[in-house]
């Protein structure tokens, strides 16, 4: 009788034991996913950032700001033609 009292109560000690662990890997899971959810959010924003930067610095407009100011390239004049 005592034995199977023992036996409960080291039996119940473990598993408070085990229930205490779970429940601090949970609360660890849950930190760790609102920083993730952060961090998504932070990496979102620089990819707009970068994307933005990519498609104005590939504008046509740009493009021919750098050839005509780095380059030295000029914009081509259209001949006139006359008919006689």
């Amino acid at each position: 009788m005592i034995l199977n009292h023992l036996f409960l109560l080291v039996l119940v000690f473990i598993l408070s034991i085990e229930k205490i662990k779970l429940s601090w890997e949970i609360s660890t899971l849950y930190n760790n996913n609102e920083n993730l959810k952060v961090e998504f959010e932070n990496l979102k924003d620089l990819n707009l950032k970068l994307t933005t930067q990519f498609h104005i610095e590939n504008s046509p407009a740009n493009i021919e700001k750098i050839a005509k100011e780095d380059l030295g390239m000029i914009k081509k004049r259209p001949k006139k033609v006359r008919y006689e």
